[in-house]
């Protein structure tokens, strides 16, 4: 009996240890993707920079592309990020099983 109870609360403390650890990496990726943001309004000020300064004459422009490029990669960026976050923060079985994958002795 005494066998069962310290695997159910080593079993208990190692599920808290993952939600600990999943939910401080969500908290990570999140400071992450707020410190991305703020790289935006330098992205889309150049991008609208780059397009006023276009020509009509030019059928294509480098620079706008470029900086479209990057401003769209960067939105993608945040919000790859983002979307991490909230399944790290969520912590399902998948990334339980990430964190902490199950040791076959443990079942037999």
């Amino acid at each position: 009996m005494a066998e069962l109870k310290s695997l159910v609360t080593n079993d208990m403390q190692r599920k808290d240890l993952v939600l600990l650890f999943s939910r401080t990496f969500a908290l990570i990726l999140t400071s992450w993707a707020l410190a991305e943001v703020s790289y935006l309004p330098e992205r889309l000020f150049t991008l609208t920079h780059h397009i006023s300064q276009g020509s009509v004459l030019a059928r294509y422009d480098y620079w706008s592309s470029y900086h479209l490029v990057v401003a769209s990669f960067l939105v993608v960026r945040v919000f790859g990020l983002l979307l991490a976050a909230r399944l790290f923060w969520k912590c399902g079985p998948r990334i339980q099983a990430l964190f902490s994958p199950q040791q076959r002795d443990e079942q037999v």
